[in-house]
C-alpha cells in the first residue's frame, strides 16, 4: 500500500468527489491511516502540527464522503465494489440488516423479582440488576433467566 500523506488523501477525496461510484480502497485502508495518524502524533513538532491537522481533516472528509456513498448503495440495493475497507463493509451489512428487518429479535421473558438484590455478575460474566422486590423485568438472555430462576431471585410471569 502506498504511503498515506495529506496529498494522497486529497487525491483520493477529489477522485471520490468526481464520481457517484464508490471507488475501491484496500481492505486495511483505515487501519493504515490510523497507524500513520498515531505515528504523526508521536513525532508531533510545531512544524508538523499543520501537517497532522491536514491529515486528520482530509481523512475525516474522505470517510464522510464514502459513508454517504455506502448509504446510497444501500438505498439502491447495489453491491459494494471490491476491495473495500472492512469498516465500510461492516457499516453496509449492519445497516442492510436493520433495514431489511433481518436483525435477530430475541424473545424476551418477563420475570417478577422476589427479593431486593444489588447488581450482580452471573457465572457467564454478564451483569444483572440492581433489582427491587416486586419489580418486573424483561430479559432476552436465557442464561440470565436461568440464573435468576435457579437462585430463586425471581419467577416467570
Amino acid at each position: 500500500m502506498e504511503e498515506l500523506t495529506p496529498e494522497v488523501l486529497f487525491e483520493k477525496l477529489q477522485a471520490e468527489k468526481k464520481t457517484g461510484e464508490l471507488l475501491t480502497l484496500p481492505i486495511d485502508f483505515y487501519q493504515a491511516a490510523e497507524k500513520e495518524e498515531k505515528r504523526l502524533e508521536l513525532n508531533s513538532t510545531f512544524e508538523n502540527k499543520h501537517y497532522l491537522e491536514n491529515f486528520k481533516k482530509l481523512l475525516n472528509q474522505l470517510k464522510e464522503r464514502r459513508i454517504q456513498k455506502v448509504l446510497i448503495y444501500l438505498a439502491y440495493n447495489k453491491q459494494l465494489p471490491q476491495p473495500i475497507p472492512k469498516e465500510e463493509e461492516d457499516i453496509y451489512n449492519k445497516v442492510k440488516e436493520l433495514i431489511s428487518g433481518e436483525s435477530k429479535v430475541k424473545p424476551s421473558t418477563k420475570i417478577k423479582i422476589n427479593i431486593d438484590i444489588p447488581e450482580i455478575i452471573t457465572p457467564k460474566g454478564s451483569k444483572i440488576g440492581p433489582f427491587s422486590k416486586g419489580q418486573i423485568v424483561e430479559m432476552e438472555d436465557n442464561s440470565e433467566v436461568e440464573f435468576i430462576l435457579q437462585n430463586k431471585i425471581g419467577e416467570i410471569i
